[in-house]
Order: C-alpha cells, then structure tokens, then sequence
C-alpha cells in the first residue's frame, strides 16, 4: 500500500503535468495527429495518461495539464477534465512560456503575472495547498504511486522547496541533460537510493562532475512560486534578465548562481536518486524505443487487450494463427484483419483497425489507431470522416521495419520511416530522422 502520508495530505497537493513542448523532433507526427503526452504507448494508453492514474491513485483530485499544440486532442483525450473522483483542469498557452512559466499558471491560476504573449489569465482559482507535483508529459517511468508518497514524506521531512528525482545517465551523455551534484548524500534502500542536498546544477554540460540526471519529476511549495512568479519572463531568447525554465534559470537562481536575480530568501533542493525503469521520449527513435520497454515489461502499463503467451490480442480480429507467423512481443488491436502469410514481430504493435495482407512483415514498428486530425490545430476533423482518406491498410509483401505509421495506404517497403496522412488525404513519408527547422520548446 501507498505511504499514507501523501493520502492523507492529499488536499495540500496538486498533480501538474507539464504538456506544452511544441514536439518539434516528433514532427510531422505532432503537425496535426496528436500532441507528445498523448502518443500511445503499446497502441493504447496515452503517455499522460500513466500520470493522471498515479495521481488518482495517491488521492489526489486537482490535476492540472498546460496545453500548446493540439490542445483539443488533449481535453478530449482526458474527457474534458472529468473523471471519477478527481478534477482535471487546462492551462492553454498559444505560445509556450516555459517551464516555470506552465507551473505558475497551473498553480497560481487567476493570480499568476500576466505576459504580453497571454492573451488572458488563466481561467482557475489559485491552489489553496502547499506543494506541487510537477511530471513532464513525455517522461515514460517506472515511478509509481508508492514512490511518489516516499518521495514526498522525504521532501516534507527536508523542508526542501524543491525536490527533483535524479537518475544515473551514460557519462558521454552529458551534454545531453541537466546534471546535478548532491552533497550530505544518505543511502537509502529500494528504488530511492541515495538523498542529498543539491549543490551544483549543469544543464546540458559536457563536462560536469557528475552524470545523476534530472528527471523531470519535481516538488515544488507554493511559497517559492509565489516568490518567482513576479519575476518571470516570456520563453525566448536575447532576453537581459530571462527567468522562464527550471533548470536554465530557476534551479541557479536557488543556488545563488543567477547574477540578475536575488530570491527574498534563502531557498534549497533535495536531490533523489532513482534506480528504477526511466524514458524521455524526445525523439521518434525515442518512441519506438520506449514501445519495446514497455513490450518487454520495463514499463509496466495496463493494456485493454488480452493477454497471450506471444503479446496482447484485441477483440474482433480476423486472423488465423496456423497461417501466420508471430515472434513475440507483438499487440494486435481491435477489428484488425491478418491476412495469411503474414509475418509480424518481434515489437510490431499494430493499433486497432489495420488491414495486414498476405506476406506482409512487420517488426520493430508501432502503426497508430485512427485519430482525429487537426489541420489548423483548431479545425477537428472526426476519424469518421477519416475512413474515405486513410484506409490502413498495408499491401501484401510489403516490410514494414523501424517505421512509425499513422495511417494511410503501404504499397511499398517502408523502413526508419514515419508516414501519416493529412486532411487532404495526402499521405506523407519522411524519414524518421526528420525534425523541421525552427524553434523547440
């Protein structure tokens, strides 16, 4: 059972899911299919939504997401907010205002610092509580609800105003992250191993003294927020004194290591080290990876298929399995039709409504269910109204192999490929490698 503490303190704390990046380097994935935080994982279960669940389940009822991209796709996802026993609310930002900048608003609500770029506050009562539980979005992670109520009794018990979880990365990757230094470290048994005081913050440093990564899973109080907020800027560069991410700005800050910014008081950050199953999906490679963690139950995620000695079936599948060759682990969605001859795995995930002819291969590849697609983020266009322009279908013979296919009509080999089909109904097929050009966030 979860450490009661966070159960009974459940009304003090709030769930704010940080799902606002723009996705450049999932493009043309997220153009207008689906934002990051809601790309299924083994052709279900949506990244967030393995957050909101945790959240629930440790007893929290407000929960808070920031949107950018395809916001739509993101409240129909989560229903509009309802749900049984909790209250989700959204944050939209037509242009991301960072880190610092999508936790304020989720918090503060109404009262958070108005930029030029808002075109209205956020429409939320202020959280009345003392902490914040602040998840990326796209963090795919063995981190449970029972390691969220250890990590918040430690947090409580430091009296740190922010808590991050760490985890060792290959030391040739640290240009590639946020590194911390711990000092006064104590070992601790199970996935939670070490504790300490962070001392030092390096974000994206080649050479920094240590490769315990940030994992972007933070407690945050209140009153350092409220100390924050007046001081925070637009997410851009070229800016005199920006003040708009954790660990470009806020974490220096706390340290004493920000030159344009003296915080009103003194302020420290408890570093965790975490052993456990941890993912960033930042790339498309990124998720193909991630899928195979979770087919291989790294991660352990709750599929709405059944459960076969080769992988997860779904219902209303016409298939023959003395005529088809499976190398586990595979999915199969629902209404799916496997035509003889057929060859697929291992780590085909084959979401619901794929047509797969005869002697097509199919392996290391995750092909989507039909979504809605928003041509101009605004305008949705039903997956009813889909159905004339991307049959899902793969031709017999083709091999489909390292690819992620979103729908339309395979007649050839596709290999370290994404394909997706506009609203038009012309089908796209770039590299997998592909990231246009212009600004992240």
């Amino acid at each position: 059972m979860p450490n009661p503490s966070l159960h009974h303190s459940a009304s003090q704390v709030k769930g704010a899911i940080l799902g606002a990046g723009l996705g450049k380097r999932l493009d043309p994935l997220t153009a207008q299919l689906l934002p990051k935080p809601i790309f299924p994982l083994a052709g279900k279960v949506p990244i967030a939504e393995l957050w909101v669940k945790r959240f629930a389940d440790a007893g929290l009822t407000d929960i808070s997401m920031n949107l950018c991209v395809l916001a739509d796709a993101i409240r129909n996802q989560f229903h509009g907010g309802a749900g049984p026993g909790r209250s989700m609310t959204f944050v939209s930002e037509e242009t991301p205002t960072g880190t610092l900048g999508g936790v304020c608003k989720m918090a503060l609500g109404r009262d958070a610092k108005m930029l030029a770029i808002d075109t209205a506050p956020a429409n939320m009562v202020p959280f009345q509580g003392s902490t914040v539980i602040v998840p990326s979005g796209d963090i795919v992670s063995e981190f449970g609800t029972e390691l969220l109520a250890e990590m918040y009794d430690l947090h409580k018990k430091s009296g740190a105003a922010v808590s991050m979880a760490l985890t060792e990365i290959p030391w040739d990757r640290r240009k590639d992250f946020g590194t911390v230094v711990l000092e006064s470290v104590e070992k601790r048994p199970g996935q939670l191993s070490s504790v300490g005081r962070v001392v030092d913050f390096r974000e994206k440093d080649p050479d920094s003294p240590s490769c315990l990564n940030n994992a972007s899973i933070y407690m945050i109080e209140m009153d350092l927020l409220r100390a924050l907020d007046p001081y925070r800027t637009e997410a851009k560069v070229g800016l005199d004194a920006p003040l708009y991410d954790f660990g470009k700005h806020v974490f220096p800050a706390i340290l004493g290591r920000l030159p344009y910014l003296k915080l009103p008081k003194d302020y420290s950050i408890l570093g965790l080290q975490f052993d456990g199953g941890w993912f960033d999906v930042g790339t498309k490679r990124d998720y193909l990876e991630v899928n195979r963690h979770v087919l291989d139950g790294v991660f352990s995620v709750a599929l709405p298929y059944e459960r076969t000695e080769w992988g997860y079936l779904g219902s209303n599948v016409t298939i023959d399995f003395d005529k088809i060759q499976i190398e586990g682990p595979v999915v199969i969605g629902n209404d799916c039709v496997i035509e003889p001859g057929a060859k697929l795995g291992p780590y085909a995930v084959i979401g619901d409504g794929w047509h797969v002819g005869q002697g097509a291969a199919i392996r290391n590849s995750v092909l989507w269910e039909r979504y809605p697609c928003y041509p101009d983020w605004n305008t949705r266009i039903p997956v009813s109204d889909r159905l004339t322009v991307d049959p899902h279908v793969i031709r017999p013979g083709v091999q489909v192999d390292r690819s992620i296919i979103a729908g339309g009509l395979l007649a050839n080999d596709t290999v370290e490929k994404t394909v997706d089909v506009r609203a038009d109904g012309t089908q796209v097929e770039l590299s997998i490698d592909y990231v246009p050009g212009g600004p992240r966030a």
